[in-house]
């Protein structure tokens, strides 16, 4: 069974739009859809993802105020926007995800090094977690 690969997700999206600020439905679009790559999703999952970024409270959905006066003339647009109380949630996605794209492009060596610093992480932190029961 030939299952298509999904290039973009839904926390590609909010970082873009963290990145960029208020960002219109055609910015999407060219972004993630029409980019003229192979890298591309489609308008459907687009909005499905952006239903789901509402719906989580990661991203705001607004109308550009201007646009409205003018809304007899042509159609608003949406405007999608990060909430100022979610942008440390999306600084998290998006180091999480520059972490998953080291490992995902690392050789052996690097993981193996990496491992080792987790391992002696652990150990400091469970040792600092028995440290502060005994004073208690």
């Amino acid at each position: 069974m030939n299952k298509r690969q999904i290039y973009f997700s839904k926390y590609d999206i909010a970082i873009f739009i963290d990145e960029h600020g208020k960002t219109r439905w055609k910015n999407l679009l060219r972004r993630f859809v029409e980019n003229g790559s192979e890298k591309h999703i489609s308008r459907q999952r687009l909005s499905d993802y952006l239903k789901e970024l509402v719906d989580d409270g990661l991203i705001k959905k607004t109308v550009d105020v201007p646009a409205l006066m003018f809304r007899m003339y042509w159609r608003a647009y949406p405007i999608y926007v990060v909430p100022e109380s979610k942008r440390n949630k999306i600084k998290e996605i998006r180091n999480k995800k520059k972490i998953y794209e080291f490992v995902d492009a690392a050789d052996p060596e690097k993981i193996e090094i990496l491992k080792q610093e987790i391992e002696r992480l652990s150990e400091i932190k469970s040792s600092e977690k028995f440290a502060r029961q005994n004073c208690q």
